[in-house]
């Protein structure tokens, strides 16, 4: 089988108003499919439609692996892999070729491709997307050509983006590995506690039917609602007596110091108010900003809560943790004035599954929330003090 070049166009730009529909449903599939066998056949799906071809394929080039094809379904894995052998892969990038020299029909190969339209994916990969008709007398046009080139477009742009995104993503998630590791070391005597809050945040807030995109928010906000820690002397965190009023000033910056250092992140800037504010009351007494009922971001108020649950829970060099029955009655006794009514509600009803919550590693948690949050970057004491308390 021989081909004769019929051009190596200047693509226009002209005459695609029939296939912009195709383009464009194409390109919001593709946002959708991370998987390269997935992107290939929905390219391939596209340019068979926009261009109206018989058969497209996908040609690796060299190589041993077997080209991928879209249209005429019944054409054999050995007839597909003759077609492709026969293409000349030399030469432009873009081509228009006409079939020369084709013998008639023969059994097992009814048809030979009478029109291609060719365009180089990669150099590198020395990859193709091939459009073939089999009717001498529907022969390709340059527009066709441009149609094929804005799917190759779309594609390539859309592996871009997913790869800025795979090492944006990486980044994020490594950041919040160390963030939580160095709230960690800065309190051995808390050590998880700030994953235990995580997840017992986002248990409170599947109880209370919170969409998905929150419940991300408060795994996320959990695990960083201590860093401002970071910030505060270790002679105190380490204490084991009761802290003297300056002391206890000193520990109730740290909200303030977290919100800090996340509004530099752009990416986890939206967990401000989940970190700022879950040492407020409900009542209007805690801090910083002495905020009350509902004023208090919906996030803060399910973080209250999981973090005096899991202060209480959990033995501290002050006290020991509490058991299940004391910690429900100072949930309740709380109730309205310390926290939440509704969310001290969502808790009574899950806590059995709460306290079984124990220190896990960070797994698909973080990262869902992680890829959550990179969709919105692109686009007096709070807590029990005297009854046994977080500080």
């Amino acid at each position: 089988m021989r081909f004769t070049v019929v051009a190596s166009p200047s693509i226009p730009s002209d005459g695609l108003q029939g296939a912009w529909d195709t383009l464009d449903r194409y390109a919001q599939a593709l946002q959708a499919e991370v998987e390269t066998a997935g992107q290939i056949r929905l390219s391939l799906e596209a340019v068979r439609e926009g261009t109206r071809s018989d058969l497209v394929l996908w040609h690796p080039g060299t190589g041993s692996e077997p080209p991928l094809h879209a249209g005429r379904a019944e054409a054999a894995p050995e007839r597909i892999a003759r077609i492709a052998r026969s293409l000349p892969l030399d030469g432009a990038d873009s081509r228009l070729l006409r079939g020369v020299g084709i013998p008639g029909p023969a059994p097992g190969d009814p048809e030979a491709p009478a029109h291609v339209a060719m365009l180089r994916v990669s150099r590198t990969l020395g990859s193709w997307i091939v459009a073939i008709r089999f009717e001498p007398a529907r022969p390709f046009r340059p527009v066709d050509l441009k149609v094929v080139s804005l799917a190759r477009r779309l594609l390539l742009n859309h592996r871009y983006h997913l790869h800025v995104y795979e090492r944006l993503r990486e980044s994020l998630f490594g950041l919040v590995h160390c963030l939580t590791a160095a709230i960690d070391a800065k309190d051995p005597h808390t050590c998880g506690h700030s994953e235990r809050v995580a997840r017992i945040g986002q248990r409170i807030g599947v109880q209370m039917g919170l969409p998905g995109p929150l419940l991300n928010d408060l795994y996320l906000a959990g695990l960083l609602h201590d860093i401002g820690k970071i910030g505060v002397r270790d002679d105190i965190l380490k204490k084991a007596g009761p802290l003297t009023t300056e002391e206890f000033a000193h520990v109730q910056a740290h909200p303030v110091i977290g919100e800090r250092l996340v509004s530099s992140i752009h990416q986890l800037a939206h967990l401000r108010p989940g970190i700022r504010n879950h040492h407020e009351r409900y009542d209007g007494q805690g801090y910083p900003d002495k905020l009350a009922g509902e004023a208090i971001p919906l996030m803060a108020r399910v973080l209250a809560v999981a973090d005096s649950c899991d202060a209480m829970m959990s033995d501290r060099p002050y006290r020991p943790g509490l058991p299940a029955a004391r910690i429900e009655r100072i949930m309740a006794d709380g109730s309205g004035t310390q926290w939440d009514p509704a969310v001290v509600r969502a808790f009574m009803a899950c806590r059995r599954d709460l306290y079984s919550t124990l220190q896990q590693g960070l797994g698909e948690s973080v990262e869902a929330a992680v890829e959550h949050t990179l969709g919105v970057g692109m686009a007096g004491a709070s807590v029990v003090s005297a009854r046994g308390g977080v500080r």
